[in-house]
């Protein structure tokens, strides 16, 4: 995944006049969320307001989307969503160390949930991350956040009692043509590239 919050040094910005426009406000659409899900009412309804912020986004220039619980656990769920298109990953033995390293039982979990296990072993900074990733999703906000919620909590082993962090912020490559090149999508339909307000 390509992901950047440096919005200073404009080495990072995109050469394509659509995506250098959109990082040029690219602070403004980043915001970091800690929320404890006992607090706020369970899983439950921590999932609904997952669901909520995709919908809201969703359709909007690509950002990223990270989700963790550095409390409790190095493993993690990462995204790039935008322009109705979602790419997701779930953190592999490649970049887990110790007791965050993901048991057999687990990986084959993982498989009955959908995921794909990674197609390397070792990490390749010109590729993406060596990580466990789904099919490619298509504005079903719902299915994914069942599926996340499913990961993190069933096989993750995030706590109810502990703070989950989830970071969003701009793709290095923002505009839909840019971020979603490999994939096919629908190019015909008006393409938002404003931002609504970003609330979890």
């Amino acid at each position: 995944m390509s992901t950047s919050t440096d919005t200073s040094d404009t080495t990072t910005i995109a050469a394509c006049p659509m995506c250098r426009h959109l990082r040029k406000s690219a602070a403004q659409y980043s915001t970091d969320y800690t929320v404890t899900p006992s607090v706020g009412g369970g899983w439950m309804q921590w999932s609904g307001a997952l669901l909520r912020l995709l919908q809201r986004t969703g359709s909007e220039p690509t950002r990223a989307l990270l989700i963790e619980q550095p409390s409790r656990t190095e493993r993690y769920v990462q995204m790039l969503v935008g322009h109705d298109v979602a790419h997701v990953e779930a953190s592999s033995n490649v970049y887990l160390e110790g007791p965050s390293r993901l048991s057999g039982m687990e990986e084959r979990l993982l498989i009955l949930l959908g995921w794909t296990a990674p197609k390397a072993d070792s990490d390749d900074p010109d590729d993406l991350p060596a990580n466990w990733s789904l099919p490619i999703v298509r504005g079903d906000w719902a299915n994914l956040v069942e599926t996340i919620t499913a990961t993190i909590v069933g096989i993750f082993g995030f706590s109810e009692q502990l703070p989950v962090e989830m970071r969003v912020f701009l793709a290095d490559h923002p505009c839909r043509a840019c971020s979603w090149a490999d994939v096919d999508t629908d190019f015909t339909d008006e393409v938002d590239e404003t931002y609504g307000t970003l609330g979890f």
